[in-house]
């Protein structure tokens, strides 16, 4: 989930927490609402040292480090503030676990039992990213900033915080009850992926008929019965293709980002010497308008492979953000 609403839910919780902790574990709240997404600065070890605890959100992301993480801090505050080591503790270890329980509550798969298990989990009621959600947090932060400043009344402060609160907590209870309701009614072989907009969603199909993988994605609203298709796209088993989309289906498990998400949709072209199997990522699905032409743009993340056709060696590989367009007019 983007920073700022991790930043946003840590000044909330140190808000109702004024008249019950000390201003140095409600400071220590706040910075473990949004410090586990520092590793990404562990990045440049992690691929060094080939370290799965250094990739973004990996070890760094888990209930058990985060215990273990704050203690140690709390620690060394209550020693050198002279404060209740306990309080401290609790109070980072509050703002710790509301990071990662966002992080679970979106689209990135987190090991929220790590070191004693590596296996990721995710409820995927929200977006990894929601540029929606991130602005409107941000702007909460200013507003309840400006109001501190411009009129402080406390009454008033803490009304506006608390409306700030049931409006998340409506916000994120209508899309975990959407998650829920909706996977329960899908297929086994459907799987939903939640949109920048509450009420309206994705949903990824992978799907065995004649003789080929169909990989389907449709959008759908939460009140209507009709869904649009977005994109359909085949492989043929026992081809050519098959064998080259499983290759860079195992490549891709070795870039962390894409090996949290699993709604792939494949575009796969043959030239004379080389194949390019492109792996589009439907999580990361956006769809916005161009600023010059006002004309629909969707694009995605993705991963290029491009391998010898007969060594089936690895020729390239880049990953990075595209266009849909430009693939399905095989302008790549």
């Amino acid at each position: 989930m983007d920073i700022f609403t991790h930043m946003f839910m840590g000044v909330l919780a140190g808000l109702f927490t004024l008249t019950v902790l000390s201003p140095e574990a409600i400071i220590f709240l706040w910075i473990m609402t949004f410090l586990p997404d520092f590793d990404v600065f562990l990045e440049p070890l992690q691929k060094i040292r080939k370290m799965y605890f250094f990739s973004h959100k990996a070890g760094s992301h888990s209930y058990i480090v985060g215990l273990i993480f704050t203690g140690i801090i709390s620690l060394i505050i209550s020693i050198f503030r002279n404060v209740l080591f306990l309080e401290v503790w609790l109070a980072g270890f509050i703002g710790y676990s509301i990071h990662v329980s966002l992080d679970f509550f979106a689209a990135s798969r987190i090991p929220i039992f790590y070191p004693i298990s590596k296996k990721e989990f995710r409820f995927i009621a929200e977006r990894a990213v929601n540029p929606l959600l991130a602005t409107f947090s941000g702007i909460n932060i200013l507003v309840l900033i400006s109001y501190f400043f411009l009129n402080p009344s406390y009454h008033v402060f803490m009304s506006l915080g608390s409306f700030y609160l049931y409006f998340y907590i409506f916000y994120f209870g209508i899309r975990a009850l959407l998650r829920i309701i909706i996977q329960v009614i899908l297929p086994k072989n459907q799987h939903y992926i939640p949109g920048f907009f509450p009420f309206f969603y994705l949903i990824y199909e992978k799907s065995t008929a004649n003789n080929s993988i169909e990989f389907k994605l449709n959008k759908a609203f939460v009140f209507s019965s009709k869904k649009q298709e977005l994109y359909n796209q085949s492989v043929l088993n026992d081809s050519i293709e098959m064998t080259f989309f499983e290759l860079a289906k195992n490549i891709s498990q070795e870039y962390r980002f894409f090996h949290k998400w699993s709604s792939i949709i494949p575009f796969i072209r043959e030239k004379e010497d080389s194949i390019n199997v492109l792996l589009i990522f439907a999580e990361s699905y956006s769809k916005h308008l161009q600023h010059k032409s006002f004309k629909r743009n969707e694009s995605s993340y993705f991963i290029l492979i491009t391998f010898n056709k007969n060594t089936k060696e690895v020729i390239s590989n880049v990953d990075g953000f595209g266009s849909f367009k430009k693939w399905e007019n095989n302008d790549w």
